[in-house]
């Protein structure tokens, strides 16, 4: 099993790792010295390996997972000195296949953006380009969507964001059945269940076009159509797709 080595290792290398080893994957994580005190209590905790600079754990690595902020990425790369028989794989928002090829030859490059349901093997990525190597690493803790441009990519980024959102979507609904009456463990529930029952059903059957279940579940005199027409005349759809241009458009100018 190839030698993973991570470089960044903050809060998004900690929902891979702990998916990593969640999914049953045992192979040899090494991380970079920098966040020396998470770097440590990742070790412990996941089995893995802090090694004393960033080349050690490139010159080690069969793998290297760049987790930098996007704006420290490409001068980290830079002082990389990588091999022909290593991927790099980059989960830095907005930073190029064309940067990153520049700083990381002879290496195969590869990005992806797992995020926080990475860490209970849930969520998805996009990943370009198409790479085994990539696949069959993060295979056991997302689902993998393999895309054919960048732009496609940042489309995936915007989704990853709005999986964000849904948290404080989650959030509200709680608040607001608590404000109504609700206990806050009966709201929490409540909320959470609603949501993964919607999306548990879609995911268990494929064969269903999204938009005919929810006219199907939101038809002519429910009390769900009733809901769906209000939103929308309140503008909350358009809102959504709005602010998922705006965030489009940013990735795509980073």
């Amino acid at each position: 099993m190839e030698t993973l080595g991570i470089i960044g290792v903050g809060q998004l290398a900690g929902y891979l790792i702990a998916g990593l080893r969640r999914g049953g994957d045992r192979r040899r994580i090494l991380l970079a010295p920098r966040n020396l005190q998470t770097a440590k209590e990742l070790a412990l905790q996941h089995q893995c390996e802090v090694l004393d600079s960033n080349q050690a754990v490139a010159d080690q690595s069969d793998i290297v997972l760049l987790a930098t902020r996007p704006e420290q990425s490409l001068p980290v790369l830079q002082k990389l000195v990588l091999r022909e028989d290593q991927l790099l794989l980059s989960v830095a928002a907005g930073v190029s296949l064309k940067d990153l090829e520049s700083f990381a030859q002879p290496a195969s490059v590869a990005r992806c953006l797992p995020l926080a349901p990475a860490e209970v093997c849930a969520g998805a990525t996009p990943l370009i380009p198409k790479d085994p190597r990539a696949e069959n690493l993060l295979k056991s803790i997302v689902t993998v969507v393999t895309v054919e441009t960048e732009e496609q990519f940042e489309m995936g980024g915007v989704a990853g964001c709005i999986g964000g959102w849904v948290f404080q979507l989650v959030a509200e609904l709680q608040q607001w059945l608590q404000q109504a009456g609700m206990s806050e463990s009966q709201a929490r529930t409540l909320a959470i269940e609603t949501f993964h029952g919607a999306t548990g059903l879609a995911r268990e059957k494929p064969e269903l076009v999204l938009q005919q279940q929810a006219d199907e579940i939101g038809r002519e005199g429910t009390y769900t159509k009733m809901f769906i027409d209000d939103f929308r005349a309140r503008g909350g759809f358009k809102a959504l797709h709005d602010s998922s241009d705006a965030l489009l458009a940013n990735l795509e100018k980073a």
